[in-house]
């Protein structure tokens, strides 16, 4: 066997490996790497802390007419371009469950979808005590598609994207991998 072609096998079975150990913590979200970027790994807590987190106010697919959430967390074109995933042609999303999404970077950059890491306190969260009376955003829960979840703003998407291309909101996203 070459030394090249052993390097290419060792660094897909790197990958397969380090894809293995992210599905084990939803609440840690992993950047693969390719040639000429480095992989990391991202903890909710260093989503929040480590980017600029914007807000989207918006409904989903599954959300009612007229109904909307507001969502807070880092823009995924921040957190790509951090890792120079910016000049690929797509990246893929990878779910918790494995399911997997291709997503052209264009879409991204023309949308600004997020990873959507937190959401707004309702008056129902504070009856409950989930959201103290002054606090603004709690984390989502696996019941609202977090701890990670990739929201776009659904009134700026294309009519055919709906429900077209529904699977750009993946939820328990826990990878995103560089396609070549």
């Amino acid at each position: 066997m070459r030394f090249d072609t052993f390097l290419g096998a060792l660094s897909g079975l790197l990958a397969f490996a380090s894809m293995a150990a992210a599905s084990t913590d939803p609440s840690v979200l992993t950047i693969e790497g390719d040639q000429r970027t480095v992989s990391d790994r991202y903890p909710v807590e260093r989503l929040r802390s480590g980017f600029e987190n914007v807000e989207i106010e918006t409904r989903t697919p599954w959300t009612k007419e007229g109904e909307t959430i507001k969502f807070r967390g880092p823009r995924i074109a921040d957190v790509l371009r951090r890792h120079g995933l910016q000049g690929d042609k797509s990246v893929q999303f990878i779910a918790y469950d494995n399911f997997t999404s291709e997503i052209l970077l264009e879409e991204i950059q023309n949308y600004q979808p997020i990873f959507a890491i937190d959401r707004a306190c309702v008056s129902a969260d504070v009856r409950s005590g989930r959201c103290k009376t002054d606090q603004e955003f709690t984390p989502l829960s696996p019941e609202e598609q977090g701890p990670i979840f990739l929201v776009w703003p659904y009134d700026q998407l294309p009519a055919e994207y709906v429900p077209a291309r529904n699977s750009i909101w993946v939820w328990f996203v826990v990878a995103v991998r560089p396609v070549e």
